[in-house]
C-alpha cells in the first residue's frame, strides 16, 4: 500500500517541477483537510494523507511552499469546504516570502455544490456554502485579483454516468446560481465571469468534447440573457481531456442535440424549484429520469496512523506556542461575521495568522451556520 502524502514530500516534488520549468503547481489536499477537519480529530482517523497532503495550519503551508517562487508560479488548490482557509494560508505564506498579494496568481476549486454533495452528514448546508463561495469571490476581487476563485464541477454535480445534456444543464445551472448570489452581494456579472471556471468531464472522443463545449457556450449565453437579462461573456471552460478546440462542422449536429437536451433539462430544473432546491433536497438525477448509486466510502490506509501521529504532535506544539487569547478573540470575530453579513475571510485571515487551525476555523463556521442533515436522496 502506498504511503500517504506529506507537505515535505510534495514540496520536494514542486521544487523539482519548478527546476524543470513548470509554472503551475497542482496542489491536492487530503480528505480531512478538504472537509475542514484537523488531523487530530476523530473523523480524520485513517484518512490522513489520503488523496493529498494534510494541511492543518500555517506551519504546514509554510513547509508545502518552502523555497518556491510564489511570485512566478501558479498554485492550483484542489479544495472543497475548506477553500477559504486554504486560500488565506496560501496568501499568508506568499506575503511571508515577500510577495505582494496582488502579484500572486493562482486558482482554487471552490464549488459550493461539490462541497455540499461530497460533504455528507456534518458538512455545511448548501446556502451557507454558497454564501461562503461568494465571500471568497468578493475577497479575491478585492485582495487577490490574480486568482480564479470560483468553479462549477459539473461532472460531479450531474453524477457518474450522466449523459452530456445532463452534465451541461447542471453546469450552466450552477454557474447561474453563482451569478445570482454574487449579484445579491453587489457584484456585477462582468466581475464574476472572468473568475469563474466551468469544469466538465472528458468524453471518450475529441469530437464529443468539442460538441459538449459548443453546447455549453450556447446554452450559457442564452440562459444568462433570458433569465438574468444580462449580456455576460462565457466563463473559462475546462474539460478533463486535451482533445478539444473549436467544434468543426461535423460536430455541430451533436452539439445541437446536447444543447436541446440541456435546455429542456434546465426548464425541468426550474419546474422542480430551481437548482438550489434540487440539490438541497437530493432530487438530482432521480427526478430527471436517472438513478445512480451513492459514491463508495473512502477506505482508511495503513500509513495514515503514522502520519496522524506526526500531525497530532505538530498540532500540539502549535497550540502550546501560540498566543491562545489572540486566537480565541480572532475566532470569536469570525463567528460574529458569519452570523452577520460581513465577509468572513477578513477575520478568518486574522485567526489563521494567529495560528488558528483549518479545523478550528471551519468549526466556527459550523457553529454559526449549522450542519447539513443526511437525506435519503441519491446524493
Amino acid at each position: 500500500m502506498s504511503a500517504g502524502r506529506t507537505a515535505e514530500g510534495d514540496n520536494a516534488r514542486f521544487r523539482k517541477l519548478v527546476a524543470e520549468g513548470a509554472t503551475t503547481l497542482p496542489v491536492a489536499f487530503d480528505l480531512p483537510t478538504r472537509a475542514g477537519l484537523d488531523s487530530d480529530m476523530p473523523q480524520a482517523l485513517g484518512l490522513i494523507g489520503r488523496c493529498g497532503v494534510p494541511v492543518d495550519s500555517i506551519d504546514d503551508m509554510r513547509v508545502l511552499f518552502r523555497e518556491l517562487p510564489l511570485d512566478r508560479v501558479r498554485p492550483t488548490l484542489a479544495a472543497d469546504v475548506s477553500a477559504a482557509p486554504l486560500l488565506i494560508l496560501c496568501q499568508l505564506v506568499a506575503e511571508e516570502h515577500g510577495t505582494r498579494a496582488r502579484r500572486v496568481v493562482g486558482a482554487i476549486r471552490n464549488d459550493a455544490f461539490r462541497g455540499f454533495l461530497a460533504g455528507g452528514a456534518g458538512g455545511l448546508p448548501l446556502r451557507p456554502l454558497l454564501r461562503l463561495a461568494v465571500d471568497v469571490l468578493a475577497y479575491g476581487v478585492a485582495e487577490l485579483p490574480g486568482w480564479r476563485c470560483l468553479s462549477v464541477c459539473g461532472h460531479h454535480m450531474a453524477g457518474p454516468g450522466a449523459d452530456p445534456a445532463l452534465e451541461v444543464a447542471f453546469t450552466v445551472a450552477g454557474g447561474i446560481e453563482y451569478l445570482r448570489a454574487a449579484a445579491a452581494s453587489g457584484l456585477d456579472a462582468d466581475v464574476v465571469v472572468p473568475r469563474l471556471t466551468l469544469c466538465l468531464a472528458g468524453s471518450a472522443t475529441g469530437a464529443e468534447n468539442r460538441a459538449k463545449l459548443r453546447a455549453v457556450r450556447r446554452v450559457w449565453t442564452r440562459t444568462v440573457q433570458e433569465r438574468l437579462t444580462a449580456a455576460a461573456a462565457v466563463p473559462r471552460l475546462y474539460v478533463q481531456d486535451p482533445r478539444c478546440g473549436t467544434a468543426p462542422a461535423a460536430d455541430r449536429p451533436r452539439a445541437k442535440a446536447i444543447e436541446a437536451g440541456a435546455s429542456a433539462l434546465l426548464d425541468r430544473l426550474d419546474r422542480l424549484g430551481g437548482t438550489l432546491a434540487v440539490v438541497e433536497q437530493g432530487l438530482g438525477d432521480e427526478s430527471l429520469g436517472r438513478r445512480r448509486e451513492p459514491p463508495p466510502q473512502p477506505r482508511p490506509h495503513l500509513s495514515s496512523a503514522v502520519l496522524g501521529a506526526r500531525q497530532t504532535e505538530r498540532l500540539a506544539k502549535l497550540r502550546a506556542w501560540r498566543v491562545q487569547p489572540a486566537v480565541d478573540e480572532a475566532l470569536l470575530r469570525l463567528r460574529k461575521a458569519a452570523q452577520g453579513d460581513y465577509n468572513v475571510l477578513y477575520p478568518m485571515k486574522e485567526a489563521l495568522a494567529a495560528k488558528a487551525t483549518v479545523g478550528e476555523v471551519c468549526a466556527e463556521l459550523r457553529a454559526a451556520w449549522g450542519t447539513r442533515r443526511p437525506h435519503p436522496g441519491p446524493y
